[in-house]
């Protein structure tokens, strides 16, 4: 017997993708994205978009490209791409690593479309404290992740992204919102964050994320709902962005501290930390949505710079609950434990 494919639609703001594939893979997708995407049904009148296969059989019809990216951390990726169409597919067995290849076309293609739109990406996560948005920004190793999980341990922070930070003018200010992507956090961050309360500590033995069985475990992949199940606090999928910092990791010698940016600075740091493109994961979609709004762009920058504080945090990654309580008090964010 093979497996029925029905047609599922999943939306993220003004994003939309359809996802052909069997009743039980479109509920575990489903199960993946929530909060970020929400399903709804598709019909007659719905308009088009991008649509994405998982299935055990091919598309029927020519114009399929085979497309395979090899990783040293999981099993090679295999898609079938049609270009006219805007179809991507998937052909294997159900697993949980078809899933997983499906969610990330499903949110690569909902990233693009935000992109095409003029949203802001940026190198960055983002937590909520007490109604106030708080987004950390820098390069790899800058101490973002370590920043939010201490955020989630030291100051009941709400999560809402972690790498995959998108940012949207509104008239009631820049929003904040990411993605149904899991959290990289390596070990020795996770034991560093978590020294004096070690509730997350149990990410350890508890994670789900198939590629956590196919690597060494320096590192862990957390689904953002198990990170605050484990942390004990909630999901926000998108918040409104108040206060944007740029952590880094003290040298022997140097004293943490937090100072404030004044404009011109602030609009530097940002940039820097600003993404050319909506994702560098299937470069083949940069032909799909080739350009973006670039007035909406500059909107979002400009609104953020008059609305926003903007720090940079030194922090001592020994003492990074201190670091989380500095930042939170120079920009006057009162923590409710």
């Amino acid at each position: 017997m093979t497996d029925r494919v029905l047609r599922h639609r999943f939306a993220c703001g003004s994003s939309e993708v359809d996802v052909r594939t069997d009743a039980r893979t479109a509920a575990e997708l489903d199960g993946l994205c929530r909060p970020f995407f929400r399903r709804r049904p598709v019909d007659a009148d719905s308009p088009p978009a991008p649509l994405v296969w998982a299935t055990t059989r091919p598309p029927a019809g020519n114009g399929w490209e085979r497309l395979e990216y090899s990783s040293q951390t999981e099993p090679d990726r295999v898609l079938l791409v049609h270009q006219a169409r805007r179809e991507i597919a998937f052909v294997a067995p159900p697993s949980a690593w078809r899933t997983q290849q499906l969610l990330r076309s499903v949110r690569n293609l909902v990233r693009w479309q935000a992109y095409e739109r003029g949203e802001l990406f940026v190198h960055g996560g983002m937590v909520a404290v007490n109604g106030v948005g708080v987004a950390f920004l820098g390069r790899k190793r800058a101490g973002k992740t370590s920043s939010i999980l201490s955020a989630l341990v030291n100051a009941a922070a709400d999560f809402v992204s972690n790498d995959d930070l998108v940012l949207a003018s509104t008239p009631d200010g820049v929003l904040g919102h990411g993605y149904p992507r899991a959290i990289t956090i390596r070990l020795d961050s996770l034991m560093a964050v978590t020294r004096d309360d070690q509730r997350l500590r149990s990410l350890v033995h508890d994670v789900r994320h198939p590629i956590n069985h196919h690597r060494v475990q320096e590192s862990l992949f957390v689904r953002c709902a198990e990170l605050v199940a484990a942390a004990e606090t909630s999901l926000r999928p998108r918040h409104p962005l108040h206060v944007v910092a740029f952590p880094r990791f003290v040298q022997p010698g140097e004293s943490a501290g937090v100072e404030e940016l004044g404009r011109a600075e602030a609009a530097r740091s940002l940039a820097e930390h600003t993404e050319s493109e909506a994702t560098d994961h299937d470069p083949f979609l940069a032909s799909w949505f080739p350009s973006y709004d670039e007035s909406a762009r500059a909107a979002v920058v400009d609104q953020l710079l008059d609305t926003a504080t903007f720090v940079r945090v030194r922090q001592d990654m020994d003492d990074m609950g201190s670091a989380t309580a500095a930042l939170l008090e120079a920009v006057g964010v009162a923590v409710h434990r």
